[in-house]
């Protein structure tokens, strides 16, 4: 339910990984686009008489509400006994603190997207989630398998000595992703003697806001364009603050975050932190700046053997929750519902 030609960011990425791991182990028909494309791709594609020889469905779903078209779509293939397995990435329209308040856009997506989730289990086979967390959120004790977000191959790129860097992607400007407090952080540490400054990829608009000071660093970067930053990175940072959406979500992110070979220094939200600890791949924090400041202090003073254990262990993690690995969990999971 995204278009699949317009570069990797934010849900793209995942998607096209996956597809790419999927064409590689069937025979894959692919129908992506916003709701004005995707309605006509799909009409055509029941037309044409292809649903009677597919195996089963996959349905990366949309942060954004179901059309009409994709419903109908997925019934008629469940009619023609097809298995439809959907996944369903997020809630945050949930959660007012993710919501963009005032718009009318806003307002009709909060209070559509449950009814628009039961019409997509209505119409599939079983739903997926990437953590039991927002699974219970969605559908309580309903029926849904787990297929956490999966992991790049691990990028290969070695730390610079004299790094310095700390990395974050993400909306810089968005209080629920944590990037304005992760700046006050930072300047704390400094005022701390610690040597460290601060990397931001953002889309355009997405940057931190205001005149920024000259050890924050602003790219434009996307998918394997980040290992280019990854030599003056000592490690990657989650700051989300603590909150109902932040404790059960799973960052994608964070996947992404363990290919990159870096320690990672998380927040205490629920999901994460306990990844990050299982893993042994770096540092949990409480969200407040103080907080945060003294897990800087700690990465910036740590040994190298201690951010080479993080890192090896962070890589381990990535090769474990590979892109591979979840198609395989998205093949398994179809077949279980067949």
């Amino acid at each position: 339910m995204y278009p699949l030609d317009q570069g990797l960011w934010g849900p793209t990425v995942r998607i096209i990984h996956i597809r790419d791991e999927l064409a590689k182990l069937v025979a894959l028909d692919v129908v992506s686009g916003y709701r004005g494309s995707r309605r006509g791709a799909l009409l055509r594609y029941a037309f044409s008489g292809r649903l009677r020889g597919l195996d089963a469905i996959y349905v990366e779903s949309s942060s954004f509400l179901p059309s009409e078209t994709d419903i109908a779509f997925l019934g008629l293939a469940r009619a023609l006994g097809v298995p439809v397995l959907t996944y369903i990435r997020d809630a945050y329209q949930l959660f007012p603190e993710y919501r963009v308040t005032g718009t009318l856009r806003s307002w009709i997506g909060a209070r559509a997207f449950l009814p628009a989730i039961r019409a997509l289990r209505a119409v599939s086979s079983t739903v997926a989630f990437p953590s039991e967390g927002l699974a219970q959120a969605v559908v309580a004790d309903g029926e849904h398998v787990l297929i956490p977000p999966g992991s790049p191959p691990p990028a290969g790129v070695p730390r610079l000595d004299g790094a310095c860097e700390l990395l974050f992607v993400g909306n810089g400007r968005l209080e629920a992703q944590g990037a304005p407090r992760l700046l006050e952080a930072v300047r704390k540490a400094r005022e701390r003697g610690a040597s460290v400054e601060l990397r931001v990829v953002s889309r355009a608009g997405e940057e931190p806001a205001g005149t920024l000071p000259p050890w924050v660093h602003v790219s434009r970067a996307e998918g394997s364009e980040i290992n280019e930053l990854l030599r003056a990175t000592v490690a990657t940072v989650i700051p989300r603050p603590r909150g109902a959406y932040n404790d059960l979500a799973v960052p994608i992110k964070l996947y992404d975050y363990l290919a990159y070979e870096r320690p990672l220094l998380v927040t205490d939200c629920l999901e994460q932190a306990a990844l990050v600890r299982r893993a042994d791949a770096g540092i949990v924090t409480g969200d407040a700046p103080a907080e945060m400041a003294d897990a800087i202090l700690h990465m910036m003073n740590a040994s190298n053997d201690a951010l080479d254990r993080w890192s090896t262990n962070a890589r381990s993690a990535a090769l474990a929750g590979s892109w591979a690995s979840r198609a395989a969990l998205i093949l398994d999971s179809l077949r279980l519902t067949s």
